[in-house]
């Protein structure tokens, strides 16, 4: 565990104006209109009651669709025991797994790492162990990777049960190649491991390295559970839409929290995305394409602000060193604070010190939005440096 106070994200989030807000990852580009006008019918149709805790038909006949075509998996979204839940958000399938299979051991998480990863796991008793990537690039280190999960693996207290692995990550961006989750997929079979494979940013990618799904690979099926969310891709995160799905003896038991703790997702959202979300075949394909010209803005602009950027392969955040001259990402964090604009500071991802001059930027805004954060950014960095 890290010794130092990471920065708050939320509490970062409420001190900057929505105008210059870049820190929260969350989306805030409008939401599709005929999924906004299904919901009204929806629940105007007085659709507003319990659904199966497992989720509605639809939906899920909807989701199996959409994993069939873009993960190249098979998944029956009637099977009995189940193989596909719809659950609240992400979050809530995290914590479904959590409670079934992480008490009193632990799960691997790669640094940097996504907060709510550690943290579900330190409310439910279990625990973390931290793995860092390896140089500017975030290389994964094979024999690291080994060395330590066989030392996790035998040791009495919260031993190692499952490996974490988040492609494209928050909040680097980084898409894992499928040299480094072929390694993932061979240690978690050597030392018998499940793999949490979350995937929310997978229609985020634009670069060379393509998303591969985890579970495709030898010998990963039986020991995968992959989490996904709608919360970014729809821009609804406060709907919280989920789905989680696998082999069958490993999904099944998850609908036990899943059922306790939310009873169900809500009725007429479900009923709403269902009509929509496969309805467009070109929808994530513009989506990506809109990212990526939202990324160009980004790094354009910081760049000529004197960051140096990390070429993550995704586009929902942008990873980048601050300019040199700085202290360190919180000092300058509060410096563009007092501009009306902000980030994250990398400490929010890492145990380690090797961050600290990082921040992550969240690019899911509307462009007059990202235009002026970035504008403010670059005003404030060349008054600073007047002032230097």
């Amino acid at each position: 565990m890290t010794s130092r106070t990471q920065p708050d994200i939320r509490a970062i989030t409420r001190l900057v104006p929505l105008s210059g807000n870049l820190v929260q990852g969350r989306s805030e580009l409008k939401i599709n209109p005929a999924l906004a006008q299904a919901a009204s019918e929806l629940i105007s149709a007085s659709r507003n009651h319990y659904s199966p805790a497992e989720g509605v038909g639809e939906l899920r006949e909807a989701v199996a669709k959409k994993i069939s075509v873009f993960n190249r998996i098979e998944v029956d979204p009637k099977a009995a025991p189940l193989q596909l839940m719809i659950t609240s958000g992400a979050t809530a399938a995290l914590i479904a797994v959590a409670h079934t299979y992480l008490k009193g051991s632990s799960a691997l998480v790669f640094e940097p790492y996504y907060p709510y990863h550690r943290r579900i796991l330190d409310e439910l008793g279990g625990a973390t162990n931290v793995l860092p990537l390896r140089g500017e690039n975030l290389e994964l280190d094979v024999d690291e990777l080994q060395a330590r999960c066989r030392e996790w693996k035998e040791r009495e207290h919260l031993p190692l049960r499952a490996i974490i692995a988040c492609s494209p990550a928050n909040p680097t961006g980084k898409v894992f190649s499928r040299p480094e989750l072929e390694a993932i997929a061979a240690v978690c079979n050597e030392f018998d491991l499940l793999c949490i494979a979350d995937e929310v940013y997978e229609h985020y990618v634009v670069g060379d390295t393509p998303h591969i799904s985890i579970a495709t690979l030898d010998g990963m099926w039986e020991r995968t559970i992959t989490v996904n969310s709608f919360s970014k891709s729809w821009n609804i995160s406060g709907w919280r839409l989920g789905y989680v799905y696998g082999n069958a003896s490993l999904i099944a038991p998850l609908n036990n929290t899943n059922n306790v703790f939310y009873v169900c997702s809500p009725t007429p959202l479900q009923l709403a995305l269902a009509q929509v979300l496969m309805s467009d075949p070109n929808y994530y394909s513009a989506l990506r394409d809109k990212f990526k010209s939202k990324r160009g803005v980004a790094v354009e602009s910081l760049v000529s602000a004197g960051f140096q950027i990390y070429e993550s392969g995704s586009a929902f955040y942008v990873w980048a060193r601050i300019p040199q001259g700085y202290g360190d990402a919180v000092e300058f964090n509060q410096m563009l604070l007092s501009n009306g604009v902000a980030g994250v500071p990398g400490g929010a991802f890492a145990d380690s010190d090797e961050y600290q001059d990082y921040m992550r930027f969240c690019i899911a805004r509307e462009d007059d939005i990202l235009h002026g954060a970035f504008e403010k950014i670059q005003k404030a960095v060349a008054e600073g440096n007047e002032i230097n």
